[in-house]
């Protein structure tokens, strides 16, 4: 049943993500596409973009929005697809904050707990380096034979340009992309 796999995926990526939500995407990306088939790569980018440009968490958002995705293109109910994926996605660290926080003083005293903890800070870049790398590509060389995405490479090195040194913030970022592409599709030019 579609929905129960919608849990057990989500929760598989919500037990085995550490750093975030960012450090979620090649894990998702590789049950949603690689092991399911259930959206393409280009569909897996709008969820990204979607995901980022709505309130909220991004894993929580990321996954209500495959589930329902998911669910529909199934042919089942999209709500109790996006409930049982958000479940899933919120469950493992609901519990293991549960079990942690009782302990969490005590076990960072202890030098293993510090150092097992030092070792995932590589990981989690490492994690949203391979996910920045692979949201890259699905947007200067997206499937269909586009060809290289000259000016959505320009305004991605440009729009990373202002985080370094104008210091925009990520909402005025989303919505100046947002705006930007609007605008370039308004005069016949799409990214």
């Amino acid at each position: 049943m579609i929905y129960w796999t919608l849990f057990l995926t989500f929760a598989k990526v919500g037990l085995f993500t550490i750093g975030g939500g960012y450090a979620m995407i090649p894990l998702i990306q590789q049950e949603l596409i690689d092991r399911h088939g259930w959206i393409t790569p280009e569909q897996f980018t709008d969820f990204v973009g979607i995901a980022e440009s709505t309130p909220g968490p991004f894993a929580i958002n990321i996954a209500t929005f495959s589930g329902i995705h998911v669910a529909e293109a199934s042919g089942g109910n999209p709500l109790l697809g996006s409930i049982c994926s958000t479940g899933g996605v919120v469950l493992p660290s609901v519990v293991i904050i549960l079990l942690i926080a009782g302990i969490f003083h005590y076990a960072m005293r202890h030098w293993s707990v510090r150092a097992a903890l030092e070792g995932a800070k590589p990981v989690v870049v490492g994690l949203i380096g391979a996910a920045a790398w692979t949201l890259l590509g699905h947007t200067l060389r997206p499937a269909g034979g586009a060809g290289f995405q000259w000016l959505a490479a320009g305004l991605a090195v440009a729009l990373f340009a202002l985080t370094q040194w104008v210091r925009l913030g990520a909402v005025s970022l989303i919505l100046l992309g947002g705006a930007l592409g609007l605008a370039l599709r308004c005069f016949g030019v799409s990214l």
